[in-house]
């Protein structure tokens, strides 16, 4: 059901399925999904679902996370809606929140920017990306990062990354909201750009299974691949109702439309279990469970 709020003047869609607004497919009913048109409209929701404690999740492209039916009372603030913007002065690139990654590499291309060509096949927002700090082929997006620009404790700031605390897989940036980010990128040939991006990109596409999934499932550990770790426990393939780890890389499961949150979550614990069991690894989930 749609309608728009007249309190507020912003889309809203009530009582929603949350497989049709993540890339895994997992269907939860939510409560609702606000859907801004603008970084203003953006900042007031988020300002109005914290100060009223109301629990929300701030959703970009919907992957990376799975819901369950404990989150039937939660409030989606969705950024698909704002128009990506997308600039450059001299070889500092600026992007919204909104904007995704593979929209900032055909920017980049056009504009003899080199720095997007490994990132640009995750199918990822800015901000999500810079939540998460995404990382493919030993590339992330911190390392070209000058500044982040958020909303903290009801105020914008620009924050440098030295005063960022990001690791592996994780932004440090979880108590605020994500409005835009600065880079410094290197200029580059336009051909070689794109013969980086195609390398990469076909790398991609044989180690990682295409089909309704969330990414990979958990953070390699120190030195070893979590894909290859899961794999040598024999998982690789194993299937629990419409949920399966892919035959391709294991650390990756795959929904054939049918997978409850229970059926993944299953695969989740038994990886993990075996895992330890095996090599003594405490596997960390990448994914969100929510």
């Amino acid at each position: 059901m749609k309608k728009n709020l007249n309190i507020f003047d912003i889309d809203y869609s009530k009582d929603i399925d949350a497989k049709n607004i993540t890339t895994m497919k997992v269907s939860a009913r939510l409560k609702g999904v606000f859907y801004p048109k603008n970084q203003s409209e953006l900042i007031f929701l988020y300002n109005y679902l914290k100060i009223n404690k109301l629990p929300f999740k701030i959703l970009g492209n919907g992957s990376n996370v799975i819901f369950s039916k404990k989150a039937e009372n939660l409030t989606i603030l969705s950024t698909k809606k704002i128009k990506p913007k997308i600039y450059k002065r001299e070889n500092f690139l600026y992007a919204n929140s909104s904007a995704s990654l593979s929209q900032i590499y055909r920017f980049c291309l056009q504009n003899n920017l080199s720095g997007f060509e490994s990132l640009a096949g995750i199918p990822a927002t800015l901000g999500g990306a810079l939540y998460m700090n995404a990382s493919a082929f030993g590339h992330q997006i911190f390392d070209n990062l000058v500044s982040v620009k958020v909303l903290k404790n009801g105020r914008v700031v620009s924050i440098k990354k030295d005063k960022i605390n990001f690791t592996y897989r994780n932004g440090g940036l979880s108590d605020c909201l994500i409005l835009s980010a600065k880079f410094l990128l290197k200029t580059q040939d336009k051909c070689q750009i794109q013969n980086d991006f195609v390398k990469y990109m076909l790398l991609r596409g044989e180690k990682q299974p295409k089909g309704n999934c969330a990414g990979s499932i958990f953070k390699n550990p120190a030195y070893v691949s979590a894909g290859y770790l899961i794999d040598q426990c024999g998982l690789k393939g194993f299937e629990m109702n419409g949920a399966k780890f892919s035959n391709l890389h294991a650390n990756f499961i795959i929904n054939n439309g049918e997978a409850s949150f229970a059926d993944i979550q299953y695969l989740i614990n038994l990886a993990y279990t075996k895992v330890y069991k095996k090599f003594k690894i405490k596997l960390e989930k990448e994914v969100e469970l929510i």
